[in-house]
């Protein structure tokens, strides 16, 4: 222990084994913070988007550009205000897109490959990690949440796209499935059916191979952008609300189970 850790000690008036405790508790809340913004944030993504991110052959040009970004940007806002108000740590966006990356690695790889039997090369989720990165940039330089919104939000939907290129490049290769023209991520959808394919998703595009993509992946990618400028103020102020503490009036029965009344009396006497 150092003369500065004793020092501090000596100021609080607690003893190592005192501050030893206080660390580990400080850990537990560390560990259960981190579940909890998970949670959120990956149900938040169930409830909303899950079905566009789940298998590589549905990622297709219009829609998974647009509403994946879309969707995550709420939370990132959210946990960024959060963060930003609270202890003026400009990684909210970037640590709740992180663990909520985390946990849908570890869902896809117990659930959908060792429970369902997918290989991982078709339930690849994406990553807006990028933009989470690029919002907290533009705050910390800008120390303005709403110039943050305006270009990090801009950014953040322009950038999914071509962040996520890296791992989709190998599944637009053209091939030859059954006399027909299709691609290695239809090939996979192809080999691996899912009974439960939902109707609204199967109905976007007729034809085979909506990965080749096109010009349309650039316009849905600017029009999300636009959106998540306006996703991104208003989940902003969300966060904002979340920091503000509330309380609940009680009535004088329940401060009397805790001796609420008599206490207040003898401190007023």
């Amino acid at each position: 222990m150092t003369a500065n850790d004793r020092a501090v000690l000596d100021v609080a008036e607690m003893s190592p084994k005192i501050a030893g405790w206080s660390r580990t508790f400080d850990f537990l809340i560390v560990v259960v913070a981190a579940f909890l913004v998970w949670s959120v944030t990956y149900i938040h993504f169930l409830l909303l988007a899950g079905d566009w991110d789940f298998f590589i052959d549905w990622k297709d040009r219009q829609y998974w550009v647009l509403i994946t970004p879309v969707v995550t940007i709420m939370m990132a806002a959210a946990f960024q205000a959060i963060f930003w108000n609270l202890f003026r740590l400009p990684i909210g966006a970037t640590a709740s897109l992180f663990l909520f990356l985390i946990g849908v690695w570890i869902v896809r790889y117990h659930s959908w490959q060792g429970m369902a039997y997918f290989p991982l090369s078709l339930v690849v989720p994406a990553t807006c990690l990028m933009g989470a990165l690029a919002l907290d940039a533009i705050l910390v330089l800008t120390r303005s949440w709403l110039l943050t919104g305006v270009f990090g939000g801009v950014l953040y939907g322009l950038i999914f796209f071509p962040s996520n290129w890296i791992y989709l490049a190998p599944y637009f290769q053209p091939v030859e499935h059954m006399g027909q023209l299709s691609s290695i991520a239809d090939l996979i959808g192809y080999t691996f059916p899912r009974s439960g394919t939902p109707e609204y998703i199967r109905i976007i595009e007729r034809g085979t191979l909506r990965t080749f993509e096109d010009n349309a992946n650039w316009v849905s990618a600017f029009f999300s952008a636009f959106v998540c400028i306006f996703l991104y103020i208003i989940f902003w102020w969300v966060g904002i609300a979340a920091c503000g503490t509330k309380y609940i009036p009680v009535g004088s029965r329940f401060k009397a189970m805790f001796a609420a009344t008599a206490t207040a009396k003898g401190t007023a006497a």
